[in-house]
């Protein structure tokens, strides 16, 4: 049987990553990165928003690989498993099942998920003459797709605008929120 503090809950993720090379753990554990997007869905679905999966996956893998232009506290899988954590352990277990409580919940989630660093990060490539010939606007392209466009010679330049991006953030809700609904 597993060790209860073993599994993601909102307490753990603050603990240090515990991999263990030794059997049965070969290195992995419930709160590494590789097992953060587990532990959303799991608390998705403990908040009765097991509908809302795909819809919040979808969007989150346009970011995927961002992390590695970011400070860790900065990643977006781990930030958006923070905060469903967070919802878990404030959502009663009780008001869990109740439309107007999962309700609650997913607009909850998509607000908090809309405050973090990374939705506003900019990226572009740049010639010698710095001046951008690609930008990065994760509500059309995946980070993934966007490193493909750069060329030989041509810097990539990742940044966090000082006041937001908050038509991004706006834009970013607009389509989580009618994802959630499954009106894509």
């Amino acid at each position: 049987m597993d060790e209860p503090g073993r599994h993601p809950s909102l307490f753990s993720q603050h603990l240090p990553v515990r991999p263990s090379d030794e059997p049965p753990y070969l290195g992995r554990d419930v709160m590494d990165r590789g097992c953060a997007v587990y532990a959303i869905v799991d608390g998705l679905a403990q908040l009765g928003l097991a509908d809302k999966v795909a819809a919040l996956l979808h969007w989150l893998g346009r970011f995927e690989g961002l992390e590695k232009h970011l400070e860790e506290e900065l990643d977006p899988t781990l930030c958006v498993r923070q905060i469903v954590l967070q919802q878990a352990a404030e959502t009663p277990l009780a008001a869990r099942q109740a439309a107007s409580s999962r309700d609650s919940s997913w607009r909850n989630i998509v607000a908090a998920i809309l405050e973090q660093p990374f939705v506003h990060t900019c990226s572009d490539w740049s010639g010698p003459d710095l001046r951008p010939r690609v930008v990065w606007d994760p509500l059309a392209q995946p980070f993934l797709e966007f490193l493909a466009e750069g060329r030989a010679g041509e810097d990539m330049a990742t940044w966090m605008p000082e006041d937001g991006n908050p038509e991004r953030a706006r834009q970013s809700s607009l389509q989580l929120l009618a994802q959630g609904e499954g009106t894509l």
